[in-house]
Formats: structure tokens, C-alpha cells, sequence
């Protein structure tokens, strides 16, 4: 499909120092990717001379803007949302989420994950990192219903034939896919022995993918690390080699001075995700601390089930609050700073730098129009403010992704919404009554 989107606001988020943050202008979209980016009326005329059955979309009192980048989830968690709350992080997985979970077959992934997705796509998220048992199921939904996501088929000692499973399937089906890539997904160092990590290690380095894993959540993960191996996860993770492959890690709540330096000179990227940290009581990752190391921390949601949503605005608005008040710095993270976490760094996160989280000629369209005529949008004074402090996720009206258009005037047009809901009704009740 070849789009014209005339009028709007366009937000890059690549520009050089001195150059407009935004600007008003027009983006043409030929196939998959933008093919210009502009403020003159001239070339939009161009384009059309050259596509004149372009699909014109009109974004006056939008902000055009790259679709945002959700750098760590469990996306079919969606289905267990509110089914444990207000209790700690190990306790919540062992007596609450594994139980159920251990119910949950490929059916129950699969209609999960498109509940998840329909809220990320309705929210103006493009592209997803997830993590979970039968991600060869959420590899499924993400394709049909026209996402972008890096499925991470996740090893844990309870779980390895299952996944020697996942990763062949999703290896199988989805190689050479334009919507879905693979990494590996090691759980954690509390879940995997030193042999079945090494698995995920040599598997990783064999297929050429990243690794996905959760680093140092609790203070209880660190007080394990040290008395079982004497010394930190981030320090185990790099003797054991994990950081000889790209690497994103989330959480990274319980971090020495040290640990920030091995995070850093190994180029590992953070998912960080405040909100799910502050519900389980984990703590306040030093996301400052890591940013002015150099790291590159980009942003998730976690799963639904302990957040207990998907909404990105609503994290890159905690990650920036949270920051200021643990700091006393009002300056720690700048709006634009948060903006930036959840596009441009979240691209890099996942080897995709230039080609997503940029509104760009040659860079994928993966494009969001966000509606700002709205009253809790007004007066318009800073736009980066209104995004990151104001937006809410029901403030996007379109969304693009590969070129395609599968959010138009607030409805998804590749789910039905109403029995994507009520199909997730189902499962959950069945389950919560086995």
C-alpha cells in the first residue's frame, strides 16, 4: 500500500543538534517503508504523481510519529490480568502465575496474545519484545494481526523439552517473516542451571539472534546470586558469557557501580520497566546512573498480569516521574529523554537503529498519528510535554506498521475486538476453574 499523510505534525526523532523537534509537513509511504519526509507541499505532489492511487490520509491536529517500541513483555499474560495482585515477586510467580500458566496450552497463548495485542496496537505500539512458554503461538497472533515483534522462546529447568519444541517450530514457520524475528529468551539465573544457560548461550551464537532475559529484579535475586555463586547476576551472566551476544535485559533494578560498568562495556541494552517494578515492590531501577553510562535503556511493560497493562504512555511517564522523585533531580529524565527510551532506543535494544523508532526516508512505516485535539491536550504550548506528561493510549488514531494501515479512526481493522475479549473471557474462566 502506497500512503500520503498530509498536515501534520511530524516528530522524527532523529534530528541533529539545532534542527526542529517537530515541524509541520507531509510523509509518503511506498510499500514498507517512508520514502520521504518533508515540509513542502511540492513533494507531496511528487508523490502523488507517482502514485496517484495513494491512500491520503489527512493528520491535521495529529502528531506523526514512529509506533512505539515495548521493550519487554509476556504479551498472553493479557489473560491473566488481575488474577494475582498486591503481593511480592516470587510469591506472585510460584503460588499464583506458574500453577495457572502450567494450564495454559497453545489455544490459550495464542487468544492471550491477541487480547495483549488489540490493547499494544489500540496504544500505538508497533513492535514488542516478548517472552514466553508457545511463542511459536504468539508469533502467530503478532503475524495475523499485523505487528512487529521479536519472540523470545524462553528455557527454564522445568521447561527445556518444551522448549527444544518452541524455538525449531518458530524457527520454521517464521524465518524470513518481515513481522517476526527470534531470540532466545533465558528466563533467568534462578530458573536455569549452568548447563541449560550455556543451551541458550550456544544457541543464540548458532542462529546469529540476541538474548532476552530478566537481570537482577529483587533484591532477593541479588542476595541469591551472591550466596550461590558469589557474586552478582550481572557479574555471573558475563563469566558464563551471555554478553557475548547482543543482549537485552530487563529490569536491572538491584545494580552496583560495577555491574553498570559490565552492562555497559559489554553494550548490553535495559528494558526498563517501572511500573510492574513499583506494583511487586522490587525497587527503582538507577536508570539515570545507566543512561549516564552510556547504556542504552529502552522501555517495557512487563506482562499485564503485574502491571496490569500495556500502555506505553503510561511508562514512559512513570519512568520519568519515578526517576525525578528517587534522584531529587527534577532534570534526571527530560520528556524528550523518555520519548526517546520508548523509539530510537528500543530500535537500537533490538538491532533495528535507523530502521524503526524514526520517522525517516529508507526507515520502516511504522507510524503513529496521535490525535491532540483533545481538552487535556490544550493549550498547545510544548508538544513533547503534552506526549510524554498528557497523551493517553486513546489518544492515537492511527497506526501503521510494515506499510499497512491496522488502526484507522480508533478500530482495529485486522481483529474484531469484541470477540477477541470474549474469547479471552472464556479461557480464563475455564482455567481459574480446573
Amino acid at each position: 500500500m502506497d500512503i500520503l499523510i498530509s498536515n501534520g505534525i511530524i516528530l522524527p526523532m532523529n534530528v541533529e543538534d539545532g534542527d526542529d523537534i517537530c515541524f509541520s509537513g507531509f510523509a509518503g509511504i511506498d510499500g514498507n517503508r517512508i520514502s520521504f519526509v518533508s515540509r513542502s507541499p511540492e513533494d507531496a505532489e511528487l508523490f502523488l504523481e507517482k502514485h496517484p492511487d495513494a491512500d491520503r490520509i489527512d493528520a491535521t491536529g495529529k502528531i506523526v510519529m514512529p509506533g512505539l517500541i515495548n521493550t519487554h513483555t509476556h504479551v498472553a499474560m493479557a489473560l491473566l490480568r488481575g488474577v494475582s495482585d498486591d503481593v511480592p515477586l516470587m510469591e506472585w510467580l510460584e503460588q499464583h502465575i506458574w500453577p495457572i500458566e502450567g494450564k495454559m496450552g497453545y489455544q490459550e497463548v495464542y487468544d492471550g496474545a491477541r487480547l495483549g495485542i488489540l490493547e499494544m496496537l489500540m496504544g500505538g505500539t508497533t513492535t514488542f519484545v516478548d517472552m514466553y512458554p508457545y511463542e511459536e503461538a504468539v508469533a502467530q497472533a503478532a503475524e495475523s494481526a499485523g505487528i512487529r515483534s521479536v519472540v523470545s522462546p524462553c528455557p527454564m529447568d522445568f521447561r527445556m523439552e518444551h522448549f527444544e519444541n518452541d524455538w525449531r517450530q518458530v524457527q520454521k514457520r517464521f524465518k524470513g517473516s518481515e513481522l517476526v524475528t527470534m531470540w532466545m529468551g533465558p528466563h533467568s539465573i534462578y530458573t536455569l542451571s549452568g548447563k541449560n544457560l550455556q543451551r541458550s548461550i550456544s544457541l543464540s551464537e548458532e542462529l546469529g539472534v540476541g538474548s532476552h532475559i530478566h537481570l537482577s529484579e529483587t533484591q532477593t535475586e541479588q542476595d541469591n546470586s551472591m550466596a550461590q555463586h558469589g557474586m552478582s547476576p550481572t557479574e555471573y551472566l558475563e563469566k558464563e558469557g551471555l554478553f557475548r551476544t547482543r543482549t537485552l535485559a530487563a529490569h536491572c533494578v538491584v545494580m552496583s557501580d560495577h555491574d553498570i560498568e559490565i552492562l555497559a562495556g559489554n553494550g548490553v541494552s535495559v528494558a526498563h520497566n517501572p511500573q510492574s517494578n513499583m506494583k511487586l515492590a522490587s525497587g527503582i531501577a538507577p536508570v539515570k546512573k545507566m543512561l549516564d553510562a552510556g547504556i542504552n535503556v529502552s522501555i517495557g511493560t512487563d506482562g499485564a498480569s503485574s502491571n496490569n497493562d500495556l500502555d506505553m504512555w503510561e511508562e514512559m511517564r512513570t519512568a520519568s516521574l519515578l526517576q525525578k522523585v528517587s534522584t531529587l533531580d527534577p532534570c534526571a529524565i527530560p520528556a524528550y529523554t523518555a520519548l526517546q527510551m520508548a523509539t530510537i532506543n528500543g530500535a537500537k535494544a533490538i538491532g533495528r537503529e535507523g530502521e524503526l523508532g524514526v520517522i525517516a526516508a529508507g526507515a520502516l512505516a511504522d507510524v503513529i498519528l496521535v490525535d491532540i485535539e483533545k481538552p487535556h491536550l490544550y493549550p498547545h504550548t510544548n508538544l513533547i510535554s503534552e506526549l510524554v506528561y498528557s497523551t493517553h493510549a486513546s489518544d492515537v488514531d492511527t497506526v501503521i506498521v510494515n506499510g499497512t494501515i491496522v488502526v484507522k479512526n480508533r478500530k482495529c481493522l485486522t481483529m474484531n475486538a469484541q470477540e477477541v475479549c470474549s474469547t479471552a473471557q472464556k479461557h480464563i474462566d475455564s482455567l481459574l476453574n480446573k
